[in-house]
């Protein structure tokens, strides 16, 4: 009779390994909404679009806001820093809670947020003062949140 239970007891055990390792896995994966899918690749490609016509976008003279900025931006939740990056080009800022600061060799170090501008002061090269694109990571490699904020 026990070597009847064995098989049982081992496919009973196999079967709760799979399943818990199914969900681990799946917590441990990208974390977020962001998935490489048409829909994720068409706003990456209209953000990047904004920022190669903002040099050139609007009237000279006056200030300028892409019109990208209001884009639902929350699927990105979950992308990595990288391919972020890749996409949109380096940022524009790294930021942490108390400071401001250039990028190092083309990217934020993984304490700095990465921030790309989507608007022109007017013959100003000014920082600030309008909508930025905002990678909130914690320190991860990857966005916890992208959004929008508002620089002053």
């Amino acid at each position: 009779m026990r070597l009847s239970r064995t098989p049982f007891l081992i496919r009973s055990f196999l079967a709760a390994a799979l399943v818990v390792g199914v969900f681990l896995g799946a917590c441990s994966s990208n974390s977020g909404n962001y998935r490489t899918d048409t829909a994720h690749k068409d706003l990456l490609d209209g953000l990047r679009q904004c920022l190669v016509e903002l040099p050139i976008s609007g009237s000279r003279g006056k200030d300028f806001v892409s019109p990208c900025v209001g884009r639902d931006v929350s699927s990105l939740n979950g992308i990595s820093r990288g391919h972020l990056q890749d996409i949109l080009g380096p940022p524009r800022l790294c930021l942490t809670e108390t400071e401001t600061n250039f990028p190092e060799k083309d990217h934020c170090p993984s304490g700095q947020d990465p921030v790309w501008s989507f608007y022109r002061h007017a013959d100003s090269i000014d920082i600030g003062g309008g909508p930025e694109l905002v990678c909130v990571s914690h320190a991860s490699t990857r966005c916890a949140t992208v959004e929008w904020r508002r620089t002053k």
